[in-house]
């Protein structure tokens, strides 16, 4: 495919955000392929979490906890910071568990160069990462215009750099100031090749996820077929992942995976 202008760009985006902002209500019912797991006893849930622990004083010993909560409840990964990779990779192979481990890249701010975070997700999977979670750089969204090229390829080169390692594209919900900027960044990032467009890092003043954020983003890349919704930050009850597969997120991003699986809540101010 040739390369787009930013002004075939805003064509395009334009086009995607008409049709997404009005689908009608009939559309927004319609269920979703998680909708039905009603309680943490359902088989598929532990498959959505991927259990976290990014806090910037997370010790060894913490993740080496993380793991063995995981390999117990058998979730979908180990979410964590790139230090941590290859540690986690080994206890949870010497465990014989299915889980993965998940490596953030770029994160919390996204800012880096699409070549830093290029080389951050190879080595990450060098260590034994099975899937990335990178942020979006997100003053070139919201700048005046938005900067749509240089993102698709900030955003196409760390992905194709990976081979078909799934990568994650976290567009800051609660930073982004209107439906119509989160409708282009997860236009962007589907176009890119992204596996999932994901809510929030959880660390922004700006909140985490809701349910109208994670309808939007499904509603918005459900064109391309395979692109899937990770929802996190502020997910601490089993009633806060219902609603979210109930708006079509089939992941979910949280530090509070065990409590979860107990269908309890947890205090406010975890991850």
């Amino acid at each position: 495919m040739a390369e787009r202008t930013n002004r075939e760009w805003e064509h395009f985006i334009l086009v995607k955000i008409s049709e997404v902002l009005s689908y009608n209500s009939s559309v927004d019912s319609q269920p979703t392929r998680l909708a039905s797991v009603t309680n943490a006893s359902d088989p598929r849930f532990p498959l959505t979490i991927d259990h976290t622990l990014l806090k910037q004083d997370a010790t060894p010993e913490q993740i080496d906890v993380l793991c063995d909560e995981a390999i117990e409840y058998g979730f979908k990964s180990c979410c964590i910071n790139g230090i941590y990779v290859k540690q986690v990779s080994e206890r949870l192979k010497s465990g014989n568990s299915q889980t993965i481990a998940c490596a953030v890249v770029g994160f919390p701010l996204g800012a880096g160069s699409a070549e830093a975070k290029a080389y951050e997700a190879q080595q990450a999977i060098k260590d034994g990462a099975r899937e990335i979670d990178t942020v979006i750089p997100l003053g070139l969204l919201v700048s005046s215009p938005p900067q749509y090229t240089q993102i698709f390829n900030h955003l196409r080169t760390i992905i194709s750099s990976v081979g078909q390692v799934p990568v994650k594209v976290i567009i800051e919900t609660g930073l982004i100031p209107s439906p119509e900027l989160k409708v282009a960044a997860c236009v962007l990032a589907a176009e890119a090749g992204a596996a999932f467009v994901k809510t929030s890092t959880g660390f922004a003043t700006g909140g985490g996820a809701t349910k109208e954020d994670v309808r939007l983003m499904y509603n918005t890349v459900k064109y391309k077929g395979t692109v899937k919704v990770k929802a996190s930050g502020g997910i601490r009850s089993f009633e806060s992942c219902q609603n979210m597969f109930v708006a079509g997120a089939e992941r979910i991003g949280t530090s509070s995976g065990t409590t979860l699986m107990k269908n309890s809540f947890v205090a406010a101010g975890t991850y």
